[in-house]
């Protein structure tokens, strides 16, 4: 689960913006209050939710998350293209020299025996000015915390590198961290190299859910979304309940192999015919789309990153999928939802230690605030009624 996130001159964000999840002990005891497996002491929110106006820096937040995870896991095959559209600054003449810094603390495992512990991984990124392609990590550090005081892994200023004991690389002699460029990550490079350590932390690092990359949302074809589900029957079992549950008349989707890949046909209460994929309505399209990463999430306590969570999805479905995060049976693992939405529905389903707004004003970048901050908001029956009301800022100034 993630504890907190840190980003500065990172797309609409320019000074340091600071998400912090840790719930407060005196907060009420709630089932979308997890504790952390590293931390008994720690409760996190299962659900996140970040809500504002258009272009306000709420995809901001979470391509920081994904754009890290990306860097981390696959730098060392990305070329200057793909690099350059995970790390953009702020597109402001005296931003554009300083680097982009990004910090996300998280549960992980420092291998398969270890306890959990909290992990930090930071990465700042140099921009050349007017040269769209020209990265280079100036520091990138990976540390974490097993008896409560962070340790270092390892850090690295430019092409200078410390490793800590545990790493497993001695920083002399190890013929292996000449091979890591001015571009590429630390674990990505090692990894490549047989480094066990570095390959275990990117497996875990790896089960990271998102429909997005880059500055791109990720829209699956046909052929991807049906494959995934015919590879895993686990996942189609479980969707084919939900379909049957939520979507009155549908009894399931099967997945079938033709000339050009894979196509899903479905089986309605009623029809003497199968109805195809395209022909399903958007709704349910979307709903099979994302279902797939949030199936994955949950059977392996990760996080699931997913913009605009309520795009094309009914009302009444999306406190649902809220509430099989906060589920134990539902989420056994401790996996985590990071969402962004503009639907105001939602802030009635969840509590203020949840939720966190963007501003962008005119001429200004984004500022990124909890409702914990909110000076004078309790608990609240309705946080959709304050935020409508404009109580709570985010909203749109139209006119």
């Amino acid at each position: 689960m993630l504890h907190k996130i840190t980003i500065e001159n990172f797309l609409s964000i320019a000074d340091k913006q600071e998400l912090v999840f840790p719930v407060p002990g005196n907060a009420p005891d709630l089932p979308c209050f997890r504790k952390s497996i590293s931390d008994e002491s720690i409760r996190l929110p299962a659900v996140i939710g970040v809500f504002g106006p258009n272009a306000s820096g709420k995809s901001t937040i979470l391509r920081a998350v994904v754009a890290v995870a990306m860097f981390a896991c696959n730098s060392f095959d990305l070329n200057q293209n793909q690099m350059a559209l995970l790390f953009q600054p702020y597109r402001q003449k005296k931003w554009w020299g300083k680097p982009t810094k990004i910090t996300v603390e998280f549960d992980n495992l420092l291998n398969e025996n270890a306890p959990s512990a909290i992990f930090r991984y930071e990465v700042h990124i140099t921009h050349q000015e007017n040269d769209f392609k020209n990265k280079a990590v100036s520091y990138e550090s990976l540390s974490y915390a097993p008896k409560g005081k962070f340790r270092r892994l390892f850090e690295r200023e430019g092409q200078v590198f410390r490793f800590g004991p545990e790493f497993g690389i001695t920083s002399s002699s190890d013929p292996r961290k000449d091979s890591i460029r001015t571009e590429a990550s630390v674990l990505s490079t090692l990894a490549k190299f047989n480094h066990g350590l570095s390959i275990f932390l990117l497996q875990m690092i790896g089960t990271l859910q998102s429909n997005i990359r880059g500055f791109e949302k990720l829209h699956a074809t046909q052929n991807e979304i049906v494959s995934a589900y015919a590879n895993h029957q686990l996942c189609l079992e479980s969707l084919n309940r939900e379909l049957r549950r939520l979507d009155v008349g549908l009894e399931a989707m099967i997945p079938e192999q033709g000339n050009n890949g894979w196509f899903a046909k479905f089986k309605h209460v009623g029809l003497d015919q199968y109805i195809l994929f395209d022909e399903e309505s958007i709704g349910t399209q979307r709903f099979i789309e994302v279902f797939w990463r949030l199936h994955a999430a949950l059977e392996t306590g990760s996080v699931a990153v997913i913009d605009e969570l309520d795009s094309d999805l009914h009302p009444l479905l999306l406190p649902e999928i809220l509430r099989w995060f906060s589920d134990l049976e539902r989420n056994p693992h401790g996996a985590q939802l990071l969402f962004s939405a503009h639907n105001p529905a939602l802030l009635d389903d969840l509590e203020k230690y949840q939720v966190f707004f963007t501003e962008k004003p005119s001429g200004k970048a984004s500022q990124v605030y909890g409702a914990r901050d909110i000076r004078g908001l309790r608990t609240e029956p309705s946080l959709m009624k304050k935020y409508l009301s404009g109580e709570l800022g985010a909203v749109p100034h139209i006119g």
